[in-house]
């Protein structure tokens, strides 16, 4: 009955979220809207809006311990997560509008017969959906798989947005709970009990970040995920030869899963060269048969192109702080240098752990670690879904404490949204782009974890006097003196 009450308790969360930020009738039809237009620049939307985020985590956190202890089977919690899906098809996404750029891109294709990779919406004015996007001077950022799929829905929707919007909703959906079910799948084979399994389900099935994010945002990364822990579950379960082609078809869909390649490919190679060469030269294959339509040089992959942009990350942080002394072009230079170096001294260690691994879970920590990595180091500039990345594979792991870890990030990412969308326009902070907006949305996203560690660390020294009292024999000296 607790549990059930955790899960009547979400679904209405849900449905005041819904309910505050509608799709219908009106808000689908209206251009770059966001949540702060929609709800109003005001102490009481922002109070409100944190008060939402603050339930369902708790609600989340109830729900998953009931989990842990063994009280709640598999059924009860994948249903719930599809309700809780169903609920947010019907939100208006209202903190990104890369949904619509997917509507144009896939225009392009099936509408306009033309490259997404090389021509801009922009060059398609009459198209309705330009007035939709923050970037219409930009090709498709993402790859051809993913290019394709928004093609097949432009063609089926037949330019109603509407449609358009739901069938990438109803996507995000589908690729947020098989995720899930790869998710319990992995977490068994890797060793977890039965309840840890369930329990590592429900963590991603039912965060509050990632079904904002993946199903009423419509983010791809979460598509992009499904096929890495496809990789993953191919890894675990010996299918050695299909693992980089599967993360293949990620990586087809959005780059940054390509960071777990290496740890699998280091894992394979130990087990069979042979079967590690192939699997490469099948993903290899795999990439120029999909990109091959679309070829028309370097210029086709575009998915790298915005690493010169920069908000609410470490990189961030530091080019403003450098901005004062030394200029902005220097700043910016410096700032990325930084960045790409930590997180490439990071590549070097994960893959010298990978490199020594014995057992499948410790192949996919150093994995784990290069998409946590890829996130708050090689990420310069920070959204809030694609803490996606480290928390599926954090999830799969089954362990206590890489669940923290990622709950806590996706926990910072909603909060960023509260000093980016709120304080900020609301005027706690300068107007134009400063140093103080930019470290208190970072400290926002990465907060909630140092909190975490912090106070670990205090319990921690707080019971090492109280064990080293009970290590004493009784009426004697510690031992060894």
């Amino acid at each position: 009955m607790a549990f059930l009450a955790v899960v009547v308790a979400t679904a209405l969360v849900y449905a005041v979220w819904v309910l505050w930020v509608p799709l219908l009738p009106d808000n689908l039809y209206l251009p770059l809207l966001d949540l702060g237009k929609i709800t109003g620049y005001r102490w009481r939307s922002a109070i409100l809006y944190l008060l939402i985020v603050l339930l369902l985590y708790g609600l989340y956190a109830v729900g998953y311990q009931r989990v842990r202890r063994g009280q709640v089977g598999l059924l009860a919690i994948f249903a719930a997560g599809a309700v809780f899906c169903f609920e947010l098809v019907w939100a208006y996404p209202a903190t990104a509008v890369d949904v619509f750029s997917y509507v144009a891109h896939g225009r392009l294709l099936a509408v306009h017969q033309a490259n997404p990779f090389v021509v801009p919406p922009d060059q398609f004015p009459q198209d309705p959906i330009v007035s939709y996007l923050a970037f219409p001077d930009e090709p498709s950022q993402y790859g051809p798989v993913w290019v394709l799929l928004s093609g097949a829905f432009a063609a089926l929707a037949h330019g109603d947005l509407l449609s358009e919007v739901l069938l990438y909703k109803a996507a995000g959906a589908v690729a947020h709970i098989a995720s899930a079910a790869l998710i319990y799948a992995i977490a068994g084979r890797l060793g977890a009990g039965a309840a840890n399994a369930r329990a590592s389900a429900l963590l991603y099935l039912w965060n509050p970040m990632l079904l904002w994010e993946m199903v009423a945002n419509a983010h791809n990364d979460g598509m992009m995920m499904l096929f890495g822990l496809g990789a993953v579950w191919l890894y675990v379960a010996r299918f050695d030869r299909l693992v980089l082609a599967a993360l293949a078809a990620g990586v087809l869909v959005k780059a940054p899963v390509v960071l777990i390649g290496p740890a699998l490919f280091v894992g394979m190679w130990r087990r069979s060269r042979a079967r590690a060469i192939e699997s490469a030269l099948l993903a290899l294959a795999l990439a120029v048969v999909v990109y091959r339509p679309f070829w028309e040089g370097l210029q086709t992959v575009t998915a790298l192109r915005r690493t010169d942009l920069f908000t609410a990350s470490l990189g961030s942080v530091l080019r403003m702080g450098l901005e004062p002394a030394l200029g902005l072009p220097l700043a910016t230079s410096i700032a990325r240098s930084v960045s790409f170096a930590a997180f490439g001294a990071l590549v070097v260690v994960c893959v010298f752990l990978a490199a020594r691994a014995w057992t499948d879970l410790d192949v996919l920590r150093p994995a784990y670690f290069m998409l946590l990595g890829g996130l708050l180091l090689a990420t310069t500039w920070f959204q809030a879904w694609y803490v996606v990345w480290p928390l599926a594979l954090g999830a799969a792991m089954a362990e206590a404490r890489r669940h923290v870890e990622v709950a806590l990030l996706s926990l910072g990412g909603l909060l960023q949204y509260f000093v980016f969308i709120y304080l900020w326009v609301m005027g706690l902070f300068p107007s134009s782009e400063n140093l103080a907006v930019q470290a208190a949305a970072y400290f926002a996203i990465v907060g909630p974890l140092l909190l975490a560690v912090a106070l670990r660390a205090t319990s921690s020294r707080a019971a090492a006097p109280l064990q080293r009292r009970e290590a004493v024999p009784q009426g004697g000296s510690p031992p060894g003196n």
